[in-house]
């Protein structure tokens, strides 16, 4: 009886968060930090989670390869976008690397013109969709001189 009890449960905060919205593509900053991280950093911080290491160590690994610094320096404003995994015009590569993680792809695309002139363009690619007819990615940010200068979000 518990079981179901429990179960019951379970299905009706799923369905009170998804009717609130509460369970929309929100991540918390545990996701962000490993958005941050190279894999062999991620590879320690899970060992240190998987250890069961206190939060303080925990912590204080963040802070000793710079993730939690970087993520307490944001603005609010910026942190709240980031929370909600929203890429932003205006937005910095580190940024969008903390919103939506490292891109599956990055293509330099400046123009020779663009480079004369000491400027640069890249492209990160998310979400690679075999068979989609419009590029096949879901998600873009073309970067102009390290601000996001247009952002594609097919999802």
């Amino acid at each position: 009886m518990t079981a179901v009890r429990n179960i019951l449960i379970a299905g009706l905060v799923l369905a009170c968060g998804a009717a609130a919205g509460c369970l929309g593509p929100r991540q918390t900053r545990r996701d962000i930090y490993l958005n941050l991280m190279t894999p062999l950093q991620e590879a320690d911080y899970r060992l240190l989670e998987a250890q069961l290491k206190p939060v303080s160590l925990r912590l204080a690994y963040l802070q000793e390869i710079g993730a939690y610094q970087t993520w307490s320096e944001e603005p609010k404003d910026m942190q709240d976008a980031i929370l909600r995994r929203q890429a932003r015009e205006g937005m910095s590569p580190v940024q969008v690397q903390m919103a939506w993680g490292p891109p599956e792809r990055e293509t330099e695309t400046t123009d020779a013109a663009d480079r004369a002139a000491g400027h640069r363009r890249v492209v990160w690619d998310y979400g690679f969709r075999p068979g989609g007819s419009d590029g096949a990615y879901e998600r873009s940010v073309c970067f102009y001189d390290d601000e996001a200068l247009w952002i594609r979000d097919a999802r």
